[in-house]
């Protein structure tokens, strides 16, 4: 069997010890794989596909160890977690090598604070209200250090916005904009940037926020106290933000301060989304989304790890495990890494009977790598374009140019949880014009654009929408259904059409002696033109004779002229 290694490192679950007690479910509450009942009994395990961003909630400085290639390998208890950058394991002075740090932004303090939320909007397609912020969550900060380009860490934060209620009513919302950096040659650079907006409630229990542990004998693997679930939005001593779906036609706009380091592509879980990059600082942009949030189906199952062969031992390796509701024990691939989540789902689809579990309403964004098979989509300086989709798993990267057209991998199961409606498919691009005129060498005159869907002879023809405003292409296709398939979209633009010459037209000099008063046009002049005469000649070849007539005759070939 091949085994399938990583493209870059995941932290599914980290290892800290947790806190915490199941959850109740309640009316309204957003269906979460973790509340699956799994039992604690060493060998069930619950599988599901992971949200890109629901794993890392909390700020952090770590050492981290290397994926693994065989199933003979592990990486659990060799995270090194660090309490600041005095940390001896962490201390620059001390050329950390494999050093992370993830960074979650705070509310802006004043009008020129940098790394930050500028405004948080919330309501639907007609009106936008304000957001009130509430307070910051209490958890791990670290303060900056512009010597080595560190922003520093804060929590998630708070928001409230009354009138605007999720799909359960509540008004309250939790915002957390996360940057992961790393360690090189001296100095902090930065990585990938994630937002995301939740709805929640407020739930009482035995939880804990991440903090450091007091304890001075302990070990750098457990330095780190606190929220080890990841069915909480956030999580403080005694309390937990449990997530809510999203109203029906909500829109939520986020602006945020960022390092002008932060470019190239974003993919998020949004639809008909807007964007706007505008330069805030020397250092930071701001970058404005709007958008509505996207429904999306999972997948989730119960396994044993008895069960598993080669290549399910390496992926749970890699993968790592989280705690369920119940203390059981959960894994699987995040979404957006393709050549985890697209074999996982291909070998379990016929098990789940290629129909989803339940769905969520998700409202977020992070960067991806830049796209290739061309130069124009590899400019990091700028924000360049969004790609967003519903689709159970996707393509992490932005989209590839071949062929002349950009094309994006996604992947899915067939049914709603009813296990009868077909699961309908969007996909959103919003793109710089000038990257798209880029890549096809066009001119300013308006672009054009067409989307295919090539995979399973199953799918419709999608609805497809396009748009160009404020140097800002848009758009979507919608009504596809899902196995695995690629989405193709080509730009083009109408030829210019071509100029034609204007006649010229003698201006009359002017006649010295001609009175003011005025005169009539002359009538035009028409000049006969001879016509030409023709004459005939007589041409021979042999015995054979032929006459010709022209305006200048001559003889055919191997004839001669008489």
């Amino acid at each position: 069997m091949k085994i399938i290694k990583l493209r870059k490192l995941v932290i599914l679950g980290l290892a800290i010890p947790a806190l915490f007690t199941g959850i109740a479910i309640a009316a309204g509450d957003a269906y979460d794989p973790l509340r699956t009942t799994v039992g604690n009994n060493g060998d069930n395990i619950l599988e599901y596909v992971v949200e890109d961003g629901a794993v890392e909630i909390n700020s952090y400085l770590a050492i981290m160890p290397g994926a693994v290639t065989s199933v003979d390998q592990t990486r659990a208890g060799k995270w090194i977690w660090c309490t600041g950058l005095s940390d001896p394991y962490c201390d620059p002075k001390n050329s950390p090598q494999s050093m992370k740090a993830t960074s979650i932004l705070p509310p802006c303090a004043d009008a020129t604070s940098e790394n930050c939320i500028d405004s948080v909007e919330i309501g639907n397609a007609t009106s936008l209200t304000q957001a009130s912020f509430i307070r910051s969550t209490k958890g791990i900060t670290f303060p900056p250090s512009p010597e080595y380009n560190y922003i520093g860490a804060s929590t998630t934060s708070l928001w409230n916005v009354p009138g605007m209620p999720s799909a359960s009513g509540t008004t309250t919302y939790s915002v957390m904009p996360r940057i992961q950096s790393y360690f090189r040659n001296g100095k902090f650079v930065q990585g990938d940037f994630f937002l995301s907006v939740v709805p929640y409630r407020e739930a009482t229990g035995n939880y804990q926020e991440n903090r450091i542990n007091p304890d001075p004998n302990a070990t750098p693997q457990q330095r780190y106290l606190g929220n080890g679930s990841q069915f909480c939005a956030w999580a403080e001593a005694g309390l937990c933000g449990i997530p809510q779906d999203f109203a029906a036609g909500a829109r939520i706009k986020v602006k945020v301060r960022l390092p002008k380091e932060i470019g190239g592509w974003f993919r998020g879980r949004l639809t008909d989304p807007a964007m706007d990059v505008t330069s805030f600082s020397v250092n930071n942009s701001l970058v404005s989304v709007e958008a509505t949030p996207v429904t999306v189906p999972r997948m989730a199952f119960l396994n044993k790890v008895s069960s598993f062969n080669d290549q399910e031992k390496v992926w749970y390796e890699n993968f790592g495990s989280m705690p369920a509701a119940d203390y059981g024990r959960a894994t699987g691939p995040q979404a957006g890494i393709p050549e985890m989540s697209f074999p996982f789902i291909d070998l379990y689809r016929t098990r789940v009977k290629d129909t989803a579990v339940g769905t969520n309403t998700f409202w977020n964004y992070t960067t991806t790598s830049w796209g290739n098979g061309s130069n124009c989509l590899q400019d990091k300086t700028k924000v360049l374009g969004i790609v967003s989709t519903n689709a159970l798993a996707y393509d992490g990267s932005s989209p590839s140019f071949e062929n002349q057209t950009l094309n994006y991998h996604v992947s899915g199961l067939h049914f709603m949880p009813d296990g009868v409606t077909p699961v309908q498919g969007s996909y959103n691009l919003v793109m710089r014009s000038d990257t798209a005129r880029c890549l096809y060498g066009f001119t300013n005159a308006p672009v054009k654009a067409t989307i295919s869907i090539v995979g399973a002879v199953d799918s419709p023809i999608a609805t497809v929408v396009v748009g160009e405003k404020n140097g800002w292409l848009s758009l979507s296709a919608n009504g596809f259904t899902f196995s695995e398939k690629t989405l193709q979209v080509k730009f083009s633009q109408d030829a210019p059409a071509p100029l034609v010459a204007p006649t010229p037209i003698a201006t009359p000099k002017p006649d010295p002696s001609a009175s003011s008063a005025p005169v009539a046009a002359p009538a035009p002049i028409v000049v006969p033109v001879a016509a030409a005469k023709k004459t005939t000649i007589t041409c021979i070849k042999g015995k054979t004779t032929k006459t010709v007539t022209a305006v200048k005759p001559t003889c055919p070939t191997g004839y001669k002229r008489k």
